[in-house]
């Protein structure tokens, strides 16, 4: 069998056809959403519960259609079924053997106990196209649970027009779908769990922020990122409601107030946290002897500084000074790295955040954050892009300065083009089965080299330059609460001139 992406003109022709219809998808999904932006910024739409089903649906099936053509990054759709394989032979006994990189996370394996097993019992793993859909069907529904999540946030602070129009955006944008339908990487669930940590923490829910942060830290490595930013947020309010405690002493229901509550909620939520990831990884362990507690460190933590190369087909700062792929020395300072990431981040997340104590400004630095990390991290990779794409929308919808939405577009726009042509060097835009990959005839590369190694380049430039322009609408907002908002318009032409215009708009704290 041939390569449909290795060999003959009609294999290079099915590459060429899926980049182009994602980069032309991606374009007019941009496109259309700074129109209908314009059209409803100011204008309110009525409330149809047949139209929000209708995105939803709509976005459920471009994500099956894809889902079941492309199988998408084979190492990372092999932790799935190898998943499966291990759940048939050794039920839920010895699954963990102490690499983290070559499981899944505890909190994606507990879900895929459940699709694993139907995929057992019913027979579906013995047919390919069956164990695909058991795969990815469980990543689809994250992706719609993150579309609802900014549908929800836009029509609380914007109106409902917006909130279809961001929630259409999600389900029909590649860079919203990459991750789910083309990759098949566990980073899906962490983009959803960081999406509602978001949520819960704008309407001051502190243990539902922990919980979801808990649960993005045990669903990718990705996921640990949001820690400094829940972090400042939950210390601040929990140390100012054991003073508000202190001051004012309250009794019984008083303690329920908003001002006291953090006092036990955010301590309360941190060890339910422990104690349930604690449990999961019991499922993950059962039948071996490990030490949970050391699982929980290696997956969290230990992963920050165990990356084997400065990037892999990342929009990374690295792959502009041709350290893609290229393996660490051995006396390179991993922790020194983290530890400096860890420190600025924090630093001006504090710095902005005990400034203004803006909850729509946390959420933008949490994807700010996002955005640094992926950009200057040397383990970042090519689809670590997916989790800043979603809660950079979700900043716009609380924040509303139309600046975020020229870095945020700029950024799915280079991340679809560098993720699908990194499936189209490894050969991997088919459902060709895995094992020909193995094969000596196989002459695909994993890492983007040549021509496709120019345009990483290329595209980390420009993620480098929109982390830059991000940074000064950061600190503009930030700061000194100056906004440059949509003032509304109708029809193509009067959208792109209020989409782009230079004029000063709304300046609001």
């Amino acid at each position: 069998m041939k390569f449909l992406s290795q060999n003959g003109v009609s294999a290079v022709a099915v590459d060429a056809t899926v980049i182009a219809v994602m980069i032309v998808l991606t374009v007019l999904s941009v496109l259309a959403a700074i129109v209908f932006l314009c059209k409803y910024v100011k204008t309110d739409a009525p409330k149809k519960n047949l139209v929000l089903a209708a995105i939803l649906g709509v976005g459920f099936i471009i994500r099956l259609v894809f889902a079941l053509t492309i199988r998408g990054a084979r190492e990372d759709y092999r932790v799935f079924t190898d998943m499966f394989d291990s759940l048939a032979v050794n039920g839920i006994g010895g699954y963990y053997k102490g690499d983290a990189s070559a499981v899944l996370y505890p909190i994606v394996y507990f879900v895929y106990l459940i699709f694993g097993g139907l995929s057992n019992v019913t027979g579906l793993s013995d047919y390919a196209l069956g164990t695909q859909f058991m795969v990815k069907f469980p990543l689809i529904v994250c992706d719609l649970l993150t579309a609802y999540a900014v549908y929800k946030i836009a029509c609380k602070y914007f109106n409902r027009g917006v909130g279809y129009v961001l929630c259409a955006f999600v389900c029909v944008c590649p860079a919203f779908f990459m991750a789910s339908s083309l990759w098949t990487s566990q980073i899906v669930f962490t983009s959803t769990f960081i999406v509602y940590a978001c949520y819960s923490l704008v309407k001051k829910r502190y243990s539902a922020t922990i919980a979801f942060a808990t649960a993005a830290a045990f669903s990718s490595k990705e996921g640990i990122f949001l820690f400094p930013v829940v972090l400042v947020f939950c210390s601040f309010h929990f140390a100012r409601a054991i003073r508000n405690v202190r001051r004012d002493k309250p009794q019984g229901k008083a303690l329920l107030n908003s001002d006291y509550s953090a006092a036990y909620s955010v301590p309360a939520a941190f060890i339910a946290s422990l104690v349930v990831a604690y449990l999961l990884s019991l499922f993950m362990t059962a039948g071996y002897s490990y030490n949970p507690f050391r699982l929980i460190y290696e997956f969290t933590i230990a992963p920050l500084a165990e990356w084997k190369y400065f990037t892999f087909n990342g929009l990374s700062i690295f792959s502009i000074f041709a350290k893609n792929g290229v393996e660490p020395g051995a006396r390179f300072p991993f922790g020194v790295f983290v530890g400096i990431f860890a420190v600025i981040i924090t630093a001006v997340v504090c710095v902005v955040y005990f400034t203004k104590r803006n909850r729509a400004t946390l959420v933008m630095l949490a994807s700010y954050a996002l955005v640094t990390l992926e950009t200057y991290y040397p383990g970042s990779d090519a689809i670590g892009m997916s989790v800043v794409a979603a809660v950079t929308l979700l900043a716009y919808a609380l924040v509303k300065d139309k600046r975020i939405l020229y870095a945020l577009f700029v950024m799915v726009v280079i991340f679809v083009l560098n993720s699908v042509c990194a499936l189209a060097q490894a050969g991997y835009l088919n459902n060709i089965a895995d094992y020909y990959f193995d094969a000596d005839a196989y002459t695909g590369s994993t890492l983007m080299s040549g021509g496709l190694g120019a345009l990483s380049i290329a595209c980390s430039a420009v993620a480098v330059l929109a982390h830059l322009y991000y940074t000064f609408v950061a600190v503009s907002v930030g700061m000194s609460g100056q906004k440059r908002m949509l003032n509304g318009a109708h029809g193509i032409g009067a959208s792109f001139k209020d989409f782009f215009g230079g004029r000063k708009n709304a300046v609001e704290d």
